[in-house]
């Protein structure tokens, strides 16, 4: 019944796709993300603004004297602001409207940060991190699953395929078991088609499978022999046996294309640890997920696509929460963006104290500074004129 559910498909994609702003959802890694929309690519960083509202008191070195010394060009003559991380001085020269445009755009750009944040911490990029390849294969590890949490990895997993899968070129899925299960031969073209069929080839399988130390490592071997794959996924459920582990250290690291790991629901610290370093020895990522308990001991059976005819939005109509274990450490694609939106909140207070210090009138002694000079001038301009005057006079006497 799944293959007949096409609208049920579009609007589940429509629903997922409108609760973002379309520059938060690209799926590429947060240091390419930054890229487009960091502070110093829209101009915004502080040093950026500064040289934009107003020009730097100088200090320079005179060496007769031994010492610095600020230089008295304008003193006084413009509101000034003085950076707290270095002690440097700007005179304040734009107008009240300029600086508040870039206190407009820095909200702006806090808030493109926290939508992004959110969306990375968020549905499938919270269990699966972010898909930054267009060709992929996903080889499933279920492990010693229970039933429940069997049908919990098949929610995610479903989960990945409809926000993630669907926006890239290719991909495939393989099953890992003493006799690897295959959806495809090769990667294929994604379409709304391919996707509900792999979500129904998903909710399909068995349970329990017959199993052998080395099923991860085969399964693996094979996602990687696609030429076209530009990286491989593998999803472990639960721990993972020592001689496993073994077995993916030999035939998984420094292979033909990278392969990120996704370890979900591990139980034992060690897994994570494991993973992570496999990934790293595999050229990948690495991402973990732990699902909160009180969904691993839910009875009842999660709504098969097959036989409830609702389509996909079924599958996530029992949301899988849950975090990123301790031991997996910082996520380094949430913590980059984190760095932006603190970076962004410190300058946005910065500007909006260069508001304040360009509202402030320049100092009297500059006002006075500039009387005196035009009244000096004036002074000089009349002097000359009078000295221009008798020398005329007295060449004119002469002459007669």
């Amino acid at each position: 019944k799944c293959l007949s559910c096409g609208s049920s498909f579009a609007k589940e994609r429509r629903l997922r796709v409108s609760q973002w702003d379309m520059d938060v959802q690209p799926l590429i890694s947060s240091s390419k993300w930054l890229q487009l929309h960091g502070l110093k690519r829209k101009k915004l960083s502080l040093p950026q603004i500064l040289s934009q509202v107003g020009f730097q008191h100088r200090k320079d070195y005179v060496t007769t004297l031994g010492k610095f010394v600020a230089s008295r060009y304008a003193d006084g003559l413009f509101p000034q602001y003085k950076r707290a991380q270095d002690g440097s001085v700007y005179n304040l020269t734009a107008k009240k409207e300029l600086i508040l445009h870039f206190v407009d755009c820095l909200m702006g750009a806090i808030e493109l940060y926290k939508q992004r944040m959110e969306w990375l911490t968020s549905e499938s990029r919270q269990i699966f991190g972010v898909i930054q390849e267009q060709c992929i294969v996903i080889v499933l590890d279920f492990g010693t699953a229970s039933p429940n949490e069997f049908d919990v990895c098949r929610d995610a997993l479903s989960m990945v395929l409809v926000e993630q899968v669907t926006q890239i070129a290719k991909f495939n899925l393989i099953r890992a078991a003493q006799h690897f299960m295959k959806w495809q031969q090769k990667s294929t073209p994604v379409s709304e088609h391919t996707v509900k069929s792999a979500v129904t080839w998903l909710w399909k399988l068995d349970h329990m499978t017959a199993a052998s130390h080395t099923s991860s490592a085969e399964a693996l071997l094979e996602a990687m022999s696609d030429e076209a794959v530009e990286a491989v996924y593998y999803f472990a459920v639960g721990d993972i046996p020592v001689d496993t582990k073994q077995l993916l250290l030999e035939k998984v690291s420094h292979g033909p294309c990278p392969v990120n790991m996704v370890s979900f629901n591990a139980r034992e610290d060690e897994t994570i640890i494991f993973l992570k370093e496999l990934s790293r020895l595999a050229s990948g990522r690495f991402h973990a997920f732990a699902e909160k308990n009180d969904y691993r001991d839910a009875t009842g059976p999660a709504p098969k696509c097959e036989e409830d005819g609702k389509g996909l939005i079924a599958l996530n109509s029992r949301k899988v929460r849950g975090r990123m274990p301790l031991v997996a450490g910082v996520r380094e694609d949430v913590f980059l963006i984190w760095k932006e939106l603190e970076e962004a909140r410190s300058t946005v207070t910065q500007v909006q104290k260069i508001l304040s210090e360009s509202d402030q009138p320049a100092s009297q002694d500059g006002i006075i500074y500039v009387s005196l000079k035009r009244v000096i001038i004036i002074v000089m301009i009349d002097i000359l004129f009078v000295n221009s005057f008798d020398f005329l006079r007295s060449g004119c006497r002469s002459m007669a």
